[in-house]
């Protein structure tokens, strides 16, 4: 099997049927045929191309006529343009594997991506030279103009250039250890030197690595679940005690959710809701393998949640997803619509709102998200706020990726008074 032929077709997937590389990527662990080498250098070259893909896109049609070369060849070409600028490959390797890829194709196309890949190597061709300096730094990090515009005018130039340059960053894994499986003094006994694990500085049980963990034994034992860390410090924050009732009302993929139920010690109750009904699987899945015991799940829409009253609500409400850009690079290639961003702040107003419904005296609602977008995050609760003067903002953040190592991330915690 060629990696860079299934690496092709998974981007192909993605810029034609919006599909999402990490879930294409995820599919290629399965395949017995594929070596870890080859799977590893599929992950990179995908990721890599959907990261720079603006860039590469720019570059590459210097030299071709853009509505007249076949998509896939022109995929193929963002391959080799990454590949040699940016992986430093030897450009005689690549564009030979190109050719031969390109003659399955269209036997009629080899011609060009040989003569076009081998302009490609030329470094000059590289450079961005456009008139809206403005733009320059986006556009050589693969990033919309748009979204670093956003970013800056919402926060600050540096905090847009620092998330840029983040978004860009291989990330590490980052990893919950599970107090209720393991202790941690003799998880970190036994597997902090075999794993090569680092303490997070958010949160002490946390732990980040470059190691894929989902096959071995702590990860099947349930000692740890993959989870970013902002992901658990929402939970972290909200800190349910034991013995309370708690409402998880968007739960998939079930990280926080298991989370919450760690920090009660399997005591009292969770109600938790999810709308998608494939990811119920996923979630329950997490429960058995982490033995988790006081959460009673549920697929149904958060909206249609019975209006019981709850201790702890968190709400890490549906968002457009510009703080895992990393995770998720496809979602910077697509500008909402006014409407969609729109219909998605009226319903996290009415998750909201439901959750106010849910909550009793002296009782506590987190609201988060994983982007970085005032409309969605900090405007969204100060609107919320001015409707309900017996709640009181106690708790508020806004994480650009560069704290910890970690993803981008909005938390507020707010109070029943």
């Amino acid at each position: 099997m060629n990696p860079r032929k299934e690496a092709l077709n998974i981007l192909f997937e993605v810029f034609i049927n919006n599909k999402f590389s990490n879930k294409l990527l995820n599919n290629l662990i399965k395949k017995e045929a594929m070596s870890k080498e080859d799977i590893a250098f599929i992950f990179k070259l995908v990721y890599g191309t959907i990261q720079y893909k603006i860039y590469l896109e720019y570059v590459v049609n210097k030299v071709i006529n853009q509505d007249k070369t076949d998509f896939k060849i022109q995929i193929l070409l963002w391959m080799n343009l990454y590949q040699i600028k940016f992986l430093r490959s030897k450009p005689y390797y690549v564009i030979n594997e190109a050719v031969e890829i390109a003659k399955e194709i269209n036997v009629n196309l080899s011609g060009l991506v040989n003569k076009v890949s081998k302009l490609l190597v030329n470094e000059n061709l590289w450079e961005v030279d456009i008139k809206n300096s403005q733009n320059v730094f986006p556009l050589e990090n693969g990033f919309p103009f748009w979204l670093f515009k956003k970013i800056e005018k919402e926060y600050s130039k540096d905090s847009a250039i620092d998330f840029v340059k983040q978004s860009n960053q291989e990330s590490k894994i980052s990893l919950r250890l599970n107090t209720l499986k393991i202790d941690q003094q003799e998880f970190e006994s036994k597997y902090l030197d075999k794993y090569n694990l680092t303490k997070s500085g958010l949160v002490d049980y946390f732990y980040l690595t470059d190691k894929n963990i989902v096959s071995e034994e702590i990860f099947k034992n349930g000692f740890v679940t993959i989870q970013d860390q902002t992901s658990g410090f929402a939970s972290y924050i909200l800190n349910p005690k034991k013995d309370t009732k708690v409402l998880d009302m968007c739960s998939a993929p079930g990280g926080k959710l298991t989370h919450l139920a760690q920090i009660m010690n399997n005591t009292g109750k969770i109600d938790a809701y999810e709308i998608q009904e494939n990811k119920i699987r996923l979630i329950e899945e997490n429960i058995l393998r982490l033995g988790i015991k006081n959460v009673n799940l549920k697929c149904l829409d958060a909206l249609e949640i019975e209006e019981k009253k709850y201790n702890y609500i968190l709400l890490d409400a549906p968002c457009s997803g510009y703080g895992v850009i990393r995770q998720k690079p496809e979602i910077k290639l697509k500008k909402r619509s006014e409407k969609e961003e729109n219909d998605l702040l009226i319903l996290q107003e009415k998750l909201l709102e439901k959750a106010y419904k849910c909550l009793e005296s002296e009782s506590e609602l987190l609201y988060s998200t994983c982007t970085i977008n005032k409309k969605e995050n900090e405007d969204q609760v100060e609107r919320f706020l001015t409707k309900h003067d017996d709640l009181e903002k106690v708790y508020e953040r806004v994480f650009f990726g560069k704290e910890f190592d970690n993803d981008g991330f909005y938390i507020c915690k707010m109070k029943k008074l």
